[in-house]
């Protein structure tokens, strides 16, 4: 019985004999050194590929912390992506800004969304970089590891259109180092 509505309770979910609790996966953000870097691919569905049909044909990107956008929305276009992979990097004080919230709760959702047209295979990816400010930006070549999130949606949503989304809620540990002052 519950005790605030005097009704029986739903049974609860179980394995055994107790009742089950949702463990999240542990995020520690270094919110001097770490940044969320997406990394975009096209790849062409079309046989042979159309040289420049239309030349503004391209992918819709935004992530999102807590329903708070840091990243995007945005759009990389088909002539950027289809030389090499692109990489984009979320607002440091954005991010700073969300995690410091979320932290009190402790917990932090991480979404990302990406919209593209059914004549290409839009694909993103979102790493957590570390390195010194100046280093976290744009890497030189390909991000070797797996990815807290990927979207690579295969079924359109309607004639021309796809749309995907990846979500993952996490627990929340910020590192904050301590400035000093400087005394003149």
């Amino acid at each position: 019985m519950c005790a605030l509505t005097g009704r029986a309770r739903p049974r609860e979910l179980g394995y055994g004999r107790g009742p089950v609790e949702l463990v999240y996966p542990l995020l520690s953000f270094d919110l001097d050194r770490d940044a969320f870097v997406v990394w975009l691919r096209w790849t062409s569905m079309e046989r042979p590929p159309s040289p420049e049909e239309p030349p503004a044909q391209g992918i819709r990107i935004e992530l999102q912390l807590n329903r708070n956008t840091v990243l995007g929305p945005t759009i990389a276009y088909r002539r950027d992506l289809e030389r090499a992979p692109l990489y984009l990097r979320a607002a440091r004080a954005r991010v700073a800004e969300v995690l410091r919230v979320a932290a009190r709760r402790g917990t932090v959702d991480i979404q990302l969304i990406i919209h593209g047209s059914i004549a290409n295979a839009p694909y993103a990816a979102l790493y957590q970089a570390r390195g010194e400010p100046a280093e976290v930006g744009a890497p030189v070549g390909e991000l070797v590891g797996t990815p807290l999130l990927q979207v690579q949606p295969s079924t359109p949503g309607d004639r021309w259109h796809v749309a995907g989304q990846a979500s993952l809620r996490v627990r929340l540990e910020l590192v904050e180092r301590r400035r000093l002052p400087v005394l003149a």
